[in-house]
């Protein structure tokens, strides 16, 4: 299966293109990792790279009022496996394999938050781009 309409849900939740700064979207899919490599006296690195591989997101959403971040999050919280860990099961666009994948994600608590500016009642605000990062288990 190729493309087929959206990059990122996080368990149940779809997050949507509309709200997505394309130009933002990284993806670090299926990164190897080692455990225990080492260089030898010859200048050779030795290898164990494990089987399982991890996969970094990261991107922009694009200015947006208070109603649909709260939007956002709440969908985001009702996906947690464990609140503590802001996990979920998630499937993703895979560019290097062209097809959709899964995995163990949890949201990056660095998460940081820009308010853009109120509006003129004092009742709401606006939020300017916010940076994302899902980082696979």
């Amino acid at each position: 299966m190729s493309y087929n309409g959206y990059l990122f849900q996080f368990g149940d939740y779809i997050f949507p293109n509309k709200y997505i700064k394309f130009d933002s979207y990284d993806i670090a899919a299926d990164q190897r990792q080692d455990m225990d490599s080492f260089t030898n006296g010859k200048g050779v690195t030795i290898r164990n790279a494990l089987e399982h591989t991890k996969t970094n997101i990261t991107f922009a959403t694009l200015q947006m009022p208070e109603e649909t971040m709260d939007g956002i999050l709440a969908a985001l919280e009702r996906n947690y496996i464990n609140e503590n860990e802001t996990d979920a099961n998630c499937v993703y666009f895979n560019p290097r394999k062209r097809t959709y994948a899964t995995g163990h994600f949890y949201l990056d608590p660095s998460v940081q938050f820009r308010i853009k500016k109120e509006d003129d009642s004092g009742k709401s605000i606006k939020y300017g781009e916010t940076q994302w990062t899902f980082i696979e288990y």
